[in-house]
């Protein structure tokens, strides 16, 4: 035996099939049942009976009997609940099942450097400065969705060339307030909901990047300002140490009388004044008398506690996530002409993600049953269109 296998397939059965499938197949069964119940009635009224699907027939002398039978049993028929009582049932028998569906997802594939600045592919960025990239991220995003730029490339970096007209279009693709923006609805907008999708993931990874430039520059800001305090408390302390051994007896041959010790000055303490070295509420602390020699490792872990707090703060200044998916997902079917536009701006350089089909499996549920039109079905046994 040999059985082909689609792996891209989420099932063996195929559902888009199964749907186009039911309704001609079910009314086919209507027809079989009007035909059972036909055949039972002529049987019992005495008549021969024959039939191939929907043609029946009997001898020419019994043809008016036989066509009175097909049409009462068709109102009979009909005058049942028969799409009530389907649901009823499938929704009964189907309650617990799932129906996977196809759909296309936009998704956001920028993609970054290290220091937050868009890859440029082949294009050699290796000397521009730190400036220049971050030049680099606005006008290359400004290309991707509005097609405003012309690429200039130069030996050693690239410069993107923007129109005068064009400068408040490029100056539009600022980050954006993650906290304040207004969602464009997928379902009626989802081209405008695919752009926003974009700045949002732009915005998200700047700001990743602006978290680690700032958490450098805090810790660097830290470690330098604690290194000053420890070198200014072991100047002070080398000071104290020259001091005393100046007061000391430079030969031990010579005899002098014991002497106690003069008691401290009691005058203020020196004010401090290195404010070319240390920071301003350091200099305060020690000429407050708050810090000193021996609680410089008390005062540097509250440094630590201040700096943390300042690290904490940058993701809500900086926020890195958003609380809705960036995926715009599409019907396959019945979003075609929507996805073909987005394809088409994708290609054109105007959005920045990409398209990939997946599945999903959502719970199988069934639509409510239309009104019931106002045609009588009794009319069928008067009209001379119907089995005539």
């Amino acid at each position: 035996n040999i059985n082909i296998v689609d792996p891209n397939m989420p099932t063996q059965v195929n559902p888009q099939k199964q749907k186009t499938a039911f309704p001609p197949n079910f009314v086919h069964s209507l027809d079989a049942s009007h035909m059972v119940l036909s055949a039972i009635e002529c049987k019992i009224a005495g008549l021969v009976f024959a039939s191939v699907h929907d043609s029946y027939w009997t001898h020419a002398c019994d043809v008016d009997k036989m066509n009175t039978i097909l049409r009462d049993q068709f109102v009979r028929m009909h005058t049942e609940p028969i799409m009530e009582r389907l649901k009823a049932e499938f929704e009964e028998r189907y309650s617990d099942h799932m129906l996977p569906v196809a759909s296309w997802d936009y998704v956001n594939s920028f993609s970054f450097e290290k220091n937050g600045a868009l890859k440029a592919g082949t294009q050699r960025l290796s000397k521009t400065t730190r400036e220049q990239r971050r030049q680099l991220v606005e006008t290359e995003l400004a290309r991707l969705h509005l097609e405003t730029c012309e690429d200039t490339v130069g030996e050693d970096m690239v410069q993107q060339q923007i129109t005068a007209n064009d400068a408040e279009l490029a100056e539009s693709m600022e980050p954006v307030d993650l906290t304040s923006i207004e969602l464009v609805d997928s379902e009626t907008d989802p081209v405008g909901a695919a752009r926003q999708a974009d700045l949002i993931a732009y915005t998200t990874r700047i700001n990743a990047g602006r978290i680690r430039d700032e958490r450098k520059a805090i810790m660097k800001e830290h470690r330098e300002r604690v290194s000053r305090l420890r070198s200014y408390f072991t100047r002070q302390a080398k000071a104290a140490k020259a001091a005393k051994a100046e007061r000391k007896p430079r030969k031990k041959s010579e005899s002098v009388e014991p002497t106690v010790e003069s008691a401290e000055p009691t005058s203020k303490p020196q004010v401090v004044t290195e404010a070319g070295k240390l920071e301003a509420a350091d200099l305060d602390a020690i000429n407050s008398g708050v810090l000193a020699q021996d609680s410089l490792d008390t005062y540097i872990e509250t440094l630590k506690l201040d700096r943390d707090l300042q690290i904490d703060r940058l993701q809500a200044k900086y926020p890195t996530k958003f609380d809705r998916p960036l995926i715009i997902s599409l019907p396959a079917g019945s979003r075609a002409a929507e996805v073909e536009q987005l394809k088409l701006l994708i290609k054109q350089g105007k959005l920045a993600g990409r398209l990939v089909k997946s599945h999903r499996f959502d719970k199988l549920t069934f639509d409510d049953l239309p009104a019931q039109g106002d045609f009588n079905i009794n009319e069928v046994l008067q009209s001379p269109y119907f089995f005539s």
